[in-house]
């Protein structure tokens, strides 16, 4: 059963964060129309390619999609788009605030022309407040939000996290806020506009860090890979590799006591309690660095696997599509691409036991689908469809 089946979604967004959001809605089976520039959107032309000359994110977040193309800018584009939603349940977009709204195709109204449609948009900052007119990127939110001030090692420059971080959180955000608002409208028959902006994600996901400024007036410093308040914590160096180790519970503190050697320091008053601990933390670094340094990364493992503490290797990328966890999860799945073979997508995280979704069909090329779009769902002719293709509406 695909839980989403009934639900069609204009997915009028580009990169990552609409994408990705529209993605996981299609994979529990809605129907997701991505809604193009004639041409192609943006992302299409962001690397990296596949051997077949396409972009590989435009692959990995648009599977599971209807693709139509469709000139918004147009007088018969808005037309057609309007005459969409209201056959649709759902829109969703990642322009800046107040484009839409220019073109006289913003949430207020459209809800003229169907009045229980959800709209949901993810922005840079959000549809209110001093920079909602402002553009950004993922890079530029993390270095906003505070999360670049403490990432890193004491004394090196902002750093950001590896991947797009707050595009990914705002598009999961996105995606609960439109099945939260579904489930609204069944009960009461109102549709509404969701707002998700990555600057509220990133700061959302600041942990404890902005209290403990604005309580207790510290300023978390960088700390490189440990944790400010459970120690030891840390990315240990073995003799051939990195293992991260992470003691955050008195239990797994005299676990660790017992399988170092070191059951002196169980009981020892400078380390009862995690706030202790951490008041210690570079004399328990030291003392951990030491046990791992003669263990190779295996040895290591093996150790504090059977002792039951909480470790990890650092693993490259090829170690990561090999390992077996992945393989078991099915969290790495080939789809075939035509033109560009079989592209490894990222599988579903959701592992539901009655409504488990479904990795069904690759990306659409742009427009692939506006024959049976507009034909089937706006009941136009093969003719009406080709002059609309001449005139560049679609």
């Amino acid at each position: 059963m695909e839980v989403l089946k009934d639900i069609r979604i204009l997915d009028m967004s580009r990169f990552i964060s609409g994408p990705y959001c529209a993605q996981i809605l299609a994979d529990m089976g809605a129907e997701v129309i991505r809604i193009e520039n004639v041409g192609g959107s943006d992302d299409r032309f962001l690397g990296p390619f596949s051997p077949g000359e396409e972009s590989m994110g435009v692959m990995i977040y648009n599977r599971n999609k209807k693709g139509i193309t469709l000139n918004i800018r147009t007088d018969k584009g808005k037309e057609l788009f309007k005459r969409l939603v209201e056959k649709s349940d759902v829109v969703l977009d990642n322009f800046t605030a107040g484009y839409l709204v220019s073109l006289g195709l913003g949430y207020e109204d459209l809800r003229k022309v169907k009045p229980d449609i959800v709209w949901a948009s993810i922005t840079a900052y959000g549809q209110t407040g001093p920079y909602a007119s402002k553009g950004a990127f993922d890079q530029i939110i993390q270095g906003m939000s505070g999360m670049m001030h403490v990432a890193g090692f004491p004394g090196d420059p902002p750093i950001k996290a590896g991947v797009s971080l707050t595009d990914y959180g705002a598009a999961l955000y996105t995606a609960l806020g439109i099945v939260l608002a579904l489930r609204h409208r069944d009960k009461t028959g109102e549709g509404q506009m969701i707002d998700v902006s990555l600057f509220d994600t990133a700061i959302s996901f600041m942990e404890t860090i902005i209290p403990e400024y604005m309580v207790n007036r510290q300023v978390r410093p960088k700390i490189g890979n440990r944790r400010p308040f459970s120690a030891p914590t840390d990315t240990y160096k073995a003799k051939d590799g990195y293992v991260s180790v992470s003691i955050s519970t008195e239990g797994l503190w005299r676990r660790f006591t017992r399988l170092i050697g070191r059951e002196d320091l169980t009981n020892d008053p400078r380390f009862r309690g995690n706030d202790n601990r951490t008041t210690n933390q570079q004399y328990l670094n030291n003392v951990a660095a030491a046990w791992m340094a003669d263990k190779t990364v295996e040895e290591a493992l093996r150790l504090l696997d059977d002792a039951h503490i909480p470790c990890g290797t650092i693993q490259t990328i090829t170690e990561v599509v090999q390992d077996p966890q992945v393989r078991e999860r099915e969290m790495i799945v080939g789809l075939d691409h035509p033109g560009s073979g079989t592209v490894p997508l990222p599988g579903i995280v959701m592992k539901m036991s009655k409504t488990p979704g479904q990795i069904r069909t690759p990306a659409p090329k742009p427009g692939q689908d506006n024959e049976e779009v507009f034909g089937k769902i706006l009941g136009l002719s093969l003719d009406e469809v080709a002059k609309l293709r001449e005139e560049k509406v679609v």
